[in-house]
């Protein structure tokens, strides 16, 4: 006998309006990426990890972004669909500089986790690592996977338990979200 357990997974899909939304992010990204005062930089990235209010981000914006993705995911997974809904448990961006990168980490506080190639130099270097230990002699379940099919424009969703990083790379611009079964949360400060 053989119980198969569910495997993590990497769900890409384009993002619709991306040339509108790149447009309209990219100048405050830019702005906020000088200003020491308002970002964190770390190993070659500038970001906004610790804030919870982003006027320049729209509900509309994070409908193509995220919920329209998330849906589909969900739909082409067969998995089902929490009755309460989602909630948005955190949303930050990285301005990656040549050269920069983020160490392999996961993200603990959420259920589904996702990256937003929003702008793109080169090729993406977002590499994901398999969830089990490696059997020591034969390699078995070790796997590390980088998708070369998604470029800027595109969204990756994939559960939150899941060890990953961004690789040196050129100039690269991500907006980075965690996303929770719905539970009561501090809402995040839209735009209109």
């Amino acid at each position: 006998m053989i119980h198969e357990f569910q495997g993590p997974f990497v769900y890409w899909t384009k993002v619709d309006n991306h040339d509108k939304i790149k447009s309209q992010l990219m100048p405050f990204i830019n702005k906020l990426s000088e200003n020491d005062n308002s970002t964190v930089t770390v190993d070659g990235s500038t970001t906004t990890y610790y804030h919870q209010s982003y006027p320049y981000i729209t509900g509309e914006m994070l409908e193509d972004i995220i919920w329209k993705p998330l849906d589909d995911m969900m739909n082409t997974k067969g998995l089902e669909k929490p009755k309460d809904g989602y909630a948005i448990e955190g949303l930050w961006w990285n301005n990656y500089a040549d050269g920069g990168r983020t160490q392999v980490h996961k993200h603990e506080r959420a259920d589904w986790s996702g990256v937003y190639v929003l702008h793109l130099e080169g090729e993406n270097t977002t590499t994901f690592c398999s969830q089990y230990g490696q059997s020591p002699n034969s390699g078995y379940m070790n796997e590390i996977k980088r998708f070369s099919e998604v470029t800027e424009g595109h969204v990756m969703i994939f559960p939150s338990f899941m060890q990953h990083y961004a690789d040196v790379s050129h100039k690269r611009i991500i907006v980075s979200f965690d996303i929770v079964y719905n539970k009561k949360r501090i809402p995040l400060v839209l735009g209109r």
